[in-house]
């Protein structure tokens, strides 16, 4: 008698550490480091051994991907046969769901279960998976008798889908985790690549040194300065912006050093070498960028600079004889504006004589057009007056005083623009 009264205590024992074993496995699920399938599966599986369902599938909904579906014991034809009798009920609803909607939270448990106008399954049980009002998913749990879900087998499932949509939450987190920092590592190979592109160490010779600040306004920027001694006479010296910021304007940076390098050996004058360099860059920029530069070549035996502008900001002279300082607004268009054989019209170009003691202030707009956060900017005459100031020091001293001005009057640490300057002194 004692037995024969502990039968069915035994099985519902059994059937409750069953429920707690898949319980187990879906909380388990994604420290396993299980992808998203296999928690869908376990999940179908757990909820169709939980109350004894005879057929079962689980649809996924993504943006970007067609309806995902995971069945146990039932066809894709006989899917859509019961999807037709489940939308004659009351949790019609539930169906055909996007990832994209609002969904409410409370769900009525007399909406998840109805009888079917099915001869194979009179009875389903539906419940949708939902992460953060969205919902992703719907699970639809079959029998083959009327009335076959009660309200213990409901909680049950409702459980078990809580859980699973916990696992994929936790896994899509992870998941933009990683993304992130992977991309946060890319970043930083980017970062060592551009520094790599720009001159690891400056000229500092009897004719003359230089003195370089670069600092982007992101991880990466599209600045750009270089040199490339000609022969033992000659230098010739480039500083440029590429017109936007981040990742695409560095990699149009690095387009542009290959382009140096490779015309700077021809011994070009400024204008033919802006030129060709329009003439290249005009096959690999996009349509809607461009590159502002300006190209000088130094001649140490002649005391000489011989430069051009293309749309690049007007350099800045110090006479250091007369203490004073001036702009060359020379004619110019950036590189990639004009794309035809016509360029070289828009290009003048000048010559200096220098002096020892005289100093070349070149730097980029990022500079010039810094903002205060009263938006004033930075401007032509404030750097000018820092130049003409300090003008008699040394090129690190003036690169030192510009960027100390500069920081102290946008009184901020963010960068609106890429910050560059080169300062060449002569002996």
């Amino acid at each position: 008698m004692v037995i024969l009264f502990n039968l069915p205590t035994s099985s519902v024992f059994e059937q409750k550490i069953s429920e707690v074993l898949n319980f187990q496995r879906l909380s388990q699920s994604i420290q396993k480091g299980d992808n998203e399938d296999q928690v869908y599966n376990v999940l179908l599986e757990s909820s169709t051994n939980a109350v004894f369902s005879l057929s079962a599938w689980l649809e996924i909904y993504e943006k970007d991907r067609k309806t995902r579906i995971f069945k146990s014991n039932i066809t894709d034809a006989k899917i859509q046969q019961v999807k037709k009798s489940i939308q004659e009920s009351q949790i019609f609803p539930y169906l055909h769901k996007h990832q994209s909607e609002s969904f409410q939270k409370n769900l009525n448990p007399n909406k998840l279960t109805a009888n079917l106008n099915d001869p194979d399954y009179p009875s389903t049980l539906v419940v949708p998976l939902v992460i953060q009002d969205r919902q992703i998913g719907l699970l639809v749990l079959l029998k083959d008798v009327e009335d076959g879900f009660n309200k213990e087998m409901i909680d049950i499932i409702n459980s078990f889908v809580s859980q699973a949509c916990i696992s994929i939450e936790n896994f899509e987190l992870l998941s933009e985790a990683l993304k992130n920092e992977r991309y946060k590592e890319e970043l930083k190979i980017a970062m060592r690549v551009q520094k790599s592109l720009l001159p690891q160490e400056l000229i500092n010779d009897d004719n003359f040194e230089m003195f370089a600040f670069y600092e982007s306004a992101d991880e990466v920027g599209g600045d750009y300065y270089d040199y490339f001694r000609v022969n033992e006479n000659k230098t010739a010296i480039i500083i440029g912006d590429v017109s936007g910021k981040g990742t695409s304007a560095a990699f149009n940076m690095s387009q542009m050093k290959g382009v140096f390098h490779s015309l700077v050996q021809l011994e070009l004058d400024p204008q033919s070498f802006l030129t060709k360099a329009n003439s290249a860059l005009s096959f690999c920029l996009e349509k809607t960028s461009f590159i502002t530069a300006a190209y000088y070549m130094i001649d140490s035996v002649e005391k000489t600079v011989t430069f051009s502008r293309a749309g690049h900001c007007p350099a800045l002279f110090y006479n250091h004889e007369g203490k004073s300082v001036n702009y060359f607004h020379n004619r110019g268009l950036g590189l990639g504006i004009v794309r035809s054989n016509n360029y070289e019209k828009y290009i003048d170009v000048n010559q200096i004589s220098y002096k020892p003691g005289d100093k070349l202030f070149l730097y980029t707009d990022g500079i010039v057009e810094a903002k205060n956060p009263e938006g004033e900017e930075f401007g032509y005459d404030r750097l000018s007056d820092v130049v003409s100031t300090y003008g008699s020091e040394s090129p690190e001293k003036i690169k030192e005083k510009v960027i100390e001005s500069l920081y102290s009057f946008i009184d901020s640490e963010g960068l609106d623009d890429d910050y560059t300057i080169v300062i060449i002194g002569f002996f």
